[in-house]
């Protein structure tokens, strides 16, 4: 299978994602120390550095693979939309610009709120021609993969110019055959009202109706919907300023995160392309 080097990893959502299709992690990079913990945790004895910014692509092991969400605070259309720039967090994937170059992997994987499109999908674009690589993307929801919400989120795969020829389809064309791909079939499931009929998958995209998201739960119900398990069935309202505080930095860490089974369809993608699938 391929060595994939992980970038802005985050909790490691999107290379969960990877790992169910078969990859294998070489190293992450992530500056929030509780994220850290978690891939720490998931991922034993996988080297993570700390700071994108310092890394050297000399320094890091040999991937095949390198895929990275830089930030999206200034290409979101919920944002200010300063763009990629040196001055914006979302200027950071300068730095990730800087990494493929010095590391020449075969696939580059991006991915980014919707945004991008209209907030900087073309300086992107652009550094990876630049670099000698084409690239292809898709907006993917995750809404098509069972989830009830939208999340909407662009995924481009890059690899060097000439590694498809001329007049062949692309990578990412075989996305739509693995709409549900990874979920268990053979359920039905009745979410606030929602009808979520996995017996088969094309049921699935035909579920969505809407975005509604009461919460986000990452299983812990003893953080989110009761005080720590001091009192149950209080609810959301019950929970005291406390619990709140102890929530922040694992619903920060999902608000940022994406839902697997996206990253799983498109690392999919790249297995056939290279005929291990």
């Amino acid at each position: 299978m391929l060595a994939v080097g992980s970038l802005f990893s985050g909790a490691g959502l999107f290379d969960l994602g990877f790992h169910r299709a078969g990859f294998y992690h070489r190293f992450f990079c992530e500056i929030d120390p509780f994220c850290r913990a978690i891939l720490e945790r998931h991922w034993p004895g996988i080297p993570i550095y700390k700071d994108i910014r310092t890394l050297s692509g000399a320094e890091v092991p040999r991937v095949e693979v390198l895929t990275g969400g830089f930030p999206c605070q200034d290409v979101s259309c919920a944002g200010a939309r300063a763009g990629i720039t040196s001055e914006t967090r979302s200027g950071l994937w300068y730095e990730y610009r800087r990494l493929i170059s010095e590391i020449r992997p075969r696939y580059a994987v991006v991915e980014n709120v919707k945004g991008l499109l209209s907030g900087g999908m073309g300086i992107v674009l652009q550094d990876l021609s630049e670099l000698g690589y084409d690239a292809e993307w898709t907006c993917l929801s995750a809404a098509v993969f069972g989830a009830p919400h939208l999340r909407e989120r662009i995924f481009l795969v890059a690899y060097p110019h000439g590694h498809i020829a001329d007049g062949e389809r692309g990578i990412l064309h075989a996305l739509q055959g693995d709409v549900g791909a990874g979920i268990q079939l053979g359920s039905r499931a009745d979410w606030h009202g929602i009808q979520f009929d996995r017996t088969a998958r094309a049921a699935i995209r035909a579920a969505y109706g809407g975005c509604v998201l009461h919460r986000v739960d990452d299983g812990r119900t003893d953080r989110l919907d009761a005080s720590g398990g001091r009192e149950s069935g209080r609810g959301v309202t019950g929970i005291t300023p406390e619990d709140f505080r102890a929530c922040l930095p694992r619903l920060k860490a999902l608000g940022n995160g994406i839902t697997p089974a996206q990253s799983y369809a498109v690392a999919r993608c790249i297995l056939r392309r290279e005929g291990l699938k």
